[in-house]
């Protein structure tokens, strides 16, 4: 049976790519809006650092457990339904915490974003799988890959200016009416599933689990995102604070810098996909990914201040972290480019996506615990310049053995 191509003309691909973007920054701003918001909610709240903590960890814990159930609901209902599904959920999760002033509200409010975000993060890559021209793939992943970055940068540098006027409830709803507007776009845009995948007969699905399970590519493609995530998501959480206390940069220079971090990245995930579309090898654009972090992150956080006596040393890190989320860009989409030639798209494809972000997101949460564990246990910041190198030792190592294993069609 052929597949049908939906949108076959470039330009409609790219817009289409472009709007699921849209469709992941609810995600992405869900998720790092927290950041700068952490200590007006320990205010308002009177909460712990450990109960903030717990707030940040939230969507990653429920990747870690809820990833292949997540994969199973979009296998038994499609990508579309699973896609306005996870911003209906992302919807509900903005307004409970507004509505119900409590700590037990935005721990709910937090649940349900997260699902949103695991729904929404699983059917994306399926929906430009099934309704993208595969000669454009790796531009159309390496702008899909930039949702989690643009997402960061505009929440870091929006809620600095709202909380001069107002509080966290203010933001909770902006993001509330975001997600609202393309909920509204996406039901237009989001074309139906196409008429080959609603006639595959689903079957029994632990036999599917058990083949993503055992698929010992997906397991390395997931790991060497979870080195990633750590690095990336680690760095972007602490700079912040980095900035601010260890550097001494105001406040807002601080959320300025980490909102350029974000940005950089952003370009850098647009530059893969041109990259991968020229038919530049995977496991080279990963291997150099993970080595340019590891040298510059390790710069960074003083690894080499030994050898460094010049004055203009601040800017050399300032410079040395932007190359980082530049060049870290260059991995997501190639995941995600290596993950669509996995198998065929068909109906039980969001298990194996289910499978591999169960494994990122071990990543996830593992990136701000290791940090501030290993910064308390050493006294120092130099231990995640150590860390980076080792983490980038093993994403190295992964991108290779992920990208020699799956063939990549000719165009």
């Amino acid at each position: 049976m052929t597949i049908p191509k939906l949108l076959s003309h470039k330009h409609n691909d790219i817009y289409f790519s472009w709007f699921i973007v849209c469709c992941g920054c609810v995600g992405a701003i869900n998720l790092a809006k927290l950041a700068p918001s952490m200590g007006n909610l320990i205010d308002y709240f009177q909460i712990s650092l450990s109960t903030s903590g717990l707030l940040g960890g939230i969507f990653s814990i429920l990747m870690i457990l809820t990833g292949l159930i997540g994969g199973i609901i979009i296998t038994t209902y499609g990508p579309r339904i699973a896609m306005l599904s996870g911003l209906i959920i992302s919807f509900f999760g903005c307004v409970v915490p507004f509505i119900n002033h409590s700590i037990v509200g935005l721990m709910f409010g937090r649940a349900l974003e997260g699902y949103g975000f695991l729904l929404i993060n699983l059917s994306a890559p399926v929906l430009l799988t099934l309704h993208t021209n595969m000669k454009i793939r790796g531009k159309v992943m390496g702008i899909w890959g930039s949702f989690m970055p643009a997402g960061n940068a505009a929440i870091i540098l929006i809620a600095p200016v709202i909380y001069l006027f107002s509080d966290w409830k203010f933001l909770w709803q902006l993001s509330s009416l975001y997600t609202l507007l393309i909920l509204l776009l996406a039901c237009k845009i989001v074309p139906p599933d196409p008429p080959y995948l609603k006639i595959q007969k689903v079957g029994k699905l632990f036999p599917k689990i058990l083949q993503s399970i055992k698929d010992w590519r997906i397991l390395i493609i997931g790991a060497t995102f979870a080195c990633h995530s750590l690095i990336f998501l680690g760095n972007m959480q602490f700079l912040p604070y980095y900035f601010e206390n260890i550097v001494d940069y105001s406040q807002n220079i601080s959320h300025l810098s980490t909102a350029s971090y974000c940005l950089v990245s952003f370009a850098g995930h647009l530059y893969c996909g041109i990259l991968l579309n020229k038919g530049k090898k995977p496991q080279e654009l990963i291997g150099f990914a993970f080595i340019t972090s590891a040298i510059f992150v390790a710069l960074f956080f003083g690894v080499f201040d030994k050898f460094l006596f010049f004055e203009e040393i601040r800017i050399l890190k300032f410079f040395a972290i932007m190359i980082v989320a530049f060049f870290m860009g260059l991995t997501p989409p190639t995941i995600f480019f290596l993950m669509s030639y996995i198998e065929p798209a068909s109906r039980t494809t969001p298990i194996n996506y289910g499978y591999m972000v169960q494994i990122q997101a071990i990543g996830i949460f593992a990136g701000s615990f290791l940090y501030g564990w290993l910064v308390d246990a050493s006294g120092s910041w130099t231990v995640i310049g150590y860390l980076s190198i080792l983490i980038s030792v093993f994403g190295i190592l992964g991108g290779y053995l992920s990208s020699k294993t799956i063939a990549i069609s000719p165009k």
